[in-house]
């Protein structure tokens, strides 16, 4: 062979490893992610508190890798958006009630920390969203084009869908004195209502829970609506059969504080302090998170109630 045709042979063969380097380190970065989703229960599952906030650090940073790799792949959105929402909502939030009105410093870590968490979240679920090009192209869109491209999304989209929303609405909840972010909120509010309509039960009623929070948090100058809060929370703990305690941890942060209802309060969190944490074994973590919520919530209630008991 001449030493020309050599050379093009060697230039071929450097071209073709190149795309084959490319397009491996893509299947296995798919590969890994999909360990990384398959994994997700031993988490949620897990009873140890403190052992599940370290592996969960890592794991963000982890996906945060992959996510370089592969910066369009649905499933590293996914995880990334549900992850760091996750990581902020059930420890990072419950730092902020610890520290509050007794630690202002660790009180102002953990708010910034929550932002920034929440701000990681939300980035992720609209990258993961504006996958689908009627949505991306909505976002700049009025709100009447945006519920219509919501309709684009089927069922088989809520998981996304609902782990994108929430963490957009926590967002915007550690962003009240931000006038963009208010502006995000009819959006928010549309979201969850097509999830609603396309599976109510998901996540143990979970659209149920955004709802019993919306309402339950604002004044009703500000659409805030009791009656509506106190029904979305309770259809929540029937499709969980009470087995999922954030739920009436949730009802007392939210409606019992905003009706000033004392009694309710104390009883909910009473008893989700009383209840066992391994009812819902699959989500093991999350309910102890809630006891945790629970017994802070009870000690700081005369921050929220004028007589507490």
């Amino acid at each position: 062979m001449k030493l020309k045709n050599i050379f093009a042979v060697f230039l071929c063969l450097a071209a073709l490893f190149g795309v084959e380097a490319c397009g491996l380190k893509k299947i296995a970065t798919k590969a890994s992610t999909q360990i990384f989703y398959d994994a997700t229960p031993s988490i949620d599952s897990e009873e140890d508190v403190e052992l599940a906030e370290q592996s969960s650090l890592g794991f963000l940073k982890m996906l945060e890798g992959f996510y370089l790799q592969n910066p369009k792949d649905p499933q590293v959105l996914l995880l990334l958006a549900k992850s760091y929402g996750s990581y902020a909502y059930g420890f990072t939030e419950n730092e902020i009630l610890a520290a509050k009105s007794q630690d202002q410093a660790a009180y102002d870590r953990a708010m910034a920390r929550a932002k920034r968490f929440y701000t990681r979240a939300r980035d992720y679920g609209l990258k993961l969203l504006s996958l689908n090009s009627a949505f991306a192209k909505a976002q700049e869109g009025t709100l009447d084009e945006f519920q219509k491209a919501l309709q684009s999304f089927g069922k088989a989209d809520v998981e996304r869908l609902f782990w994108a929303g929430i963490a957009w609405g926590n967002y915007l909840n550690f962003n009240k004195d931000s006038t963009d972010a208010i502006a995000e909120l009819p959006r928010v509010e549309a979201l969850f209502n097509r999830i609603l309509a396309l599976d109510e039960n998901y996540y143990f009623g979970g659209p149920h829970l955004f709802f019993g929070a919306l309402y339950g948090s604002r004044p009703k100058l500000l659409g805030g609506d009791p009656e509506k809060s106190r029904m979305h929370f309770e259809k929540a703990i029937q499709i969980s059969g009470g087995k999922y305690l954030m739920a009436p941890v949730s009802e007392a942060q939210y409606y019992a504080v905003q009706v000033q209802d004392n009694a309710l309060y104390q009883r909910l969190l009473q008893e989700t302090i009383a209840a066992d944490a391994a009812i819902l074994p699959e989500q093991r973590l999350s309910n102890e998170l809630a006891k945790r919520r629970a017994k802070i919530l009870l000690e700081k209630q005369g921050l929220f109630f004028s007589q507490a008991k």
